[in-house]
């Protein structure tokens, strides 16, 4: 969802929205953010929403397909030990009324900056993803049963390893009997150890920079193109 159809944190923009209602094709919103901000940010937009990367899932009328298990207490304490790691290597302060820490129940997100930081601040944060990749190679995240992944754009998600966009990509399309040759991902996290990373092998993927790149490439895709993708 952020920069991939919405801007980071914000609502959709409304030529997007008309472009997407336009679609004859299934839509699915996949998100690391919970259901309700999937729903603000699209303007309630009728698709599929898989928020927390999918591990709690809505169909397009909002009836709930599934809730993934939450993370351990065992998991969170061990999620909140690398958080502290990473703490240790910024150059300022957490800013506590801007969300740092956000739990998602099968997900913990950590924003440096905070989640709910203005968005101005957290376009300049880290655009390129460096200071998160640096982080990680500096303190690694090493578990038996947990992941990270880099999302939107100043945040790190952790959540199982079964629990990954990808998988729940896949739940989705055999749930739903899909033909999974006959559906395409679009996420501007494709890069190693970005959040959309999973879904590349699962079914066809398109990389994008942002929503407004997102536009252009379905606005320039017939729909006899982009069904045969």
């Amino acid at each position: 969802m952020d920069m991939t159809i919405t801007p980071s944190r914000q609502s959709i923009l409304p030529e997007m929205y008309e472009l997407l209602m336009s679609l004859p094709q299934d839509l699915v919103i996949v998100s690391g953010s919970e259901l309700e901000q999937i729903g603000f940010q699209t303007n309630n937009l009728p698709a599929y929403y898989l928020g927390a990367n999918g591990n709690h899932a809505l169909d397009v009328e909002k009836h709930q397909l599934w809730v993934n298990p939450p993370l351990s207490k065992k998991q969170k304490q061990e999620i909140h030990a690398h958080i502290q790691k990473i703490i240790s290597l910024l150059d300022h302060d957490l800013n506590e009324e801007w969300e740092p820490i956000s739990d998602r129940g099968a997900q913990i997100t950590f924003s440096p900056l905070g989640n709910k930081a203005p968005v101005e601040l957290k376009k300049v944060y880290d655009p390129d993803h460096q200071k998160r990749l640096s982080w990680l190679k500096s303190v690694p995240f090493v578990s038996e049963e947990l992941i990270i992944k880099i999302g939107g754009s100043t945040s790190m998600d952790y959540l199982h390893k079964n629990g990954h966009k990808g998988a729940n990509v896949k739940k989705l399309i055999e749930y739903l009997n899909w033909n999974k040759n006959e559906c395409v991902y679009f996420g501007d996290g494709l890069y190693p150890g970005g959040n959309d990373e999973a879904v590349i092998g699962i079914i066809d993927t398109i990389f994008v920079r942002d929503h407004l790149d997102t536009y252009e490439k379905l606005k320039a895709l017939s729909v006899k193109n982009f069904s045969n993708l």
